[in-house]
């Protein structure tokens, strides 16, 4: 029986690595293929059920999504396409050009603001989410705490994703910080 156990936990990881191929195709290509889609995300929650059979659901799903990140960094790492968004197309504007000093603080604005949209806000946009859950929810504390965490990183990694793949940082951040605002004033009266 614990030869049963490795057999399925490869053929778990191996339904989670042809998920992650089966999805880049599908994405590579241009137009529909819902078909290919449906079946990398079909793989992949194959994966994350054979984990789940073999170590149990809390074990299960971490290390289906485990494997799942190293396969998709893996992916890029070989194929040294980093994703970058779409091809930027020049505009054609007529502005006088400022002067070295002024690009030059510029620049290090743009950086500043960009470290803010894409690192700060969205950490602090997830610890929001988790305590706004922690509030709202009618569990066991112990459920709530577990809960909040959940939702504190899913919620950081796609407000990161989000951030990173807009070109405009202006809306993820605006955004972000409404919700900051909205969460913050919402759980004000618990505290």
């Amino acid at each position: 029986m614990p030869n049963a156990i490795y057999i399925i936990a490869g053929l778990a990881s191996l339904s989670a690595l042809a998920g992650i191929v089966t999805l880049y195709r599908a994405w590579l290509h241009t137009g529909v293929q819902p078909v290919r889609r449906w079946l990398g995300w079909a793989l992949v929650v194959v994966s994350a059920w054979g984990w789940s059979a073999v170590v149990g659901v809390e074990y299960g799903i971490s290390i289906a999504t485990l494997i799942v990140m190293l396969g998709v960094f893996g992916l890029i790492a070989l194929n040294g396409d980093w994703p970058s968004g779409p091809p930027r197309q020049d505009k054609h504007r007529v502005t006088t050009k400022p002067a070295p000093a002024r690009a030059a603080n510029l620049i290090g604005l743009r950086g500043i603001a960009r470290c803010l949209a894409v690192v700060i806000l969205p950490a602090l946009s997830g610890v929001a989410a988790g305590l706004l859950f922690f509030g709202v929810a009618n569990l066991v504390d112990s459920s709530r705490l577990i809960g909040a965490g959940f939702v504190a990183i899913t919620f950081w990694t796609l407000a990161v994703v989000w951030c990173c793949a807009d070109r405009k940082l202006l809306r993820p951040g605006a955004a972000l910080v409404l919700f900051l605002a909205a969460s913050g004033l919402y759980l004000l009266p618990a505290v």
